[in-house]
């Protein structure tokens, strides 16, 4: 088995049929990789159409478990898998046609723990066709330390990989309980252990952008569960840059690992200005910020959110007196819930 695609299915009735169909147009035999579902107690029709294709579809799977969360059931998952390489999924997602095989090509040719590549933001279910060529050579491959050091953007996701399942049994890879952002940590942990990094500059993944995500919902309750989850990750990142800078030769690694978490940290604290959180409450975190490195910003500005309005909007969210009046005059107009 070359490949283990897995999906963890709640309620996708609208997106499920369209991911698996693009991944059984593919250039590989059925015979090299597995299709393995899980739902975690979707109340739709989603399991009916699953079990249509796996009727049809011999190296397709579908295993049934009480409502978990996507990350608890991401590592059942992985327990589950057989391939050489492991790809995650999401359902409502898709991928291009005729792929696979090249991919795969190129991951066991070139011996990749890890082969990157890109993706394309879509509403649309139909964007089945390549960019452009797959071509093996313009795979070049380094360290995951490397990688991070030279693409300073690179996504978390984990649908942007595949990665070698003996690189993962060897260095004990899971997910986290962070069910909002478990991978980002994933992805820097594999990264971080990471010896040979391929990335093909080619997009193959189609994110599908659904009105109806819960990273998009305006329901308070699960505001804040995004907001404190995100606060999550920013400690376990912070966790590591720390941990990093014990050593001495990883300058640039630390300034993009500190750069891509001062840019949750910011966009945090905007989101708890903007939302109805008392100063109590937001003192309270930016106290852990402060604790764990992460406040004040020092990184910020350095690639992407350079403009005169980050600069100053920056400059506010580093001042602790500044923003601290500024939502106790904004509660004076809507009342605080938290």
């Amino acid at each position: 088995m070359k490949l283990s695609i897995l999906i963890p299915m709640y309620n996708a009735k609208n997106y499920i049929g369209n991911c698996i169909e693009s991944l059984i147009n593919q250039d590989i035999s059925e015979d090299d990789y597995e299709i393995i579902i899980i739902d975690d107690g979707s109340m739709d029709n989603s399991v009916d159409i699953v079990n249509g294709y796996a009727k049809r579809h011999k190296n397709i799977s579908l295993h049934k478990e009480p409502n978990a969360g996507a990350y608890t059931t991401r590592n059942k998952l992985l327990k589950l898998a057989n391939g050489d390489y492991i790809y995650n999924l999401d359902a409502d997602d898709y991928i291009v046609k005729n792929c696979l095989g090249a991919l795969l090509g190129i991951a066991e040719s070139k011996q990749l723990d890890i082969i990157g590549f890109n993706t394309v933001e879509t509403s649309s279910l139909d964007k089945l066709d390549i960019s452009k060529p797959i071509e093996p050579k313009e795979v070049e491959h380094s360290t995951g330390k490397e990688f991070i050091e030279t693409h300073v953007h690179f996504r978390h996701e984990i649908w942007w990989y595949f990665i070698k399942r003996d690189f993962m049994l060897e260095h004990h890879m899971s997910f986290n309980k962070n069910e909002y952002n478990a991978d980002v940590m994933f992805t820097l942990e594999v990264l971080l252990k990471a010896n040979k990094v391929g990335y093909l500059p080619v997009s193959l993944h189609r994110y599908v952008q659904t009105t109806d995500s819960l990273m998009r919902s305006k329901n308070f309750d699960i505001i804040c569960k995004r907001i404190e989850y995100i606060q999550m990750m920013i400690g376990n990142s912070s966790q590591l840059i720390n941990e990093l800078k014990k050593e001495s030769n990883f300058d640039v690694l630390l300034k993009n690992m500190s750069y891509r978490r001062d840019v949750f940290t910011f966009f945090n604290i905007l989101n708890m200005f903007r939302n109805p959180f008392s100063v109590k409450y937001v003192k309270a975190k930016v106290k852990i910020f402060k604790g764990i490195g992460a406040y004040p910003m020092k990184n910020f500005n350095n690639y992407k959110y350079t403009s005169l309005r980050y600069r100053i909007l920056l400059s506010i969210v580093n001042n602790e007196k500044l923003i601290y009046t500024l939502i106790s005059i904004k509660n004076l107009f809507s009342k605080s819930i938290k």
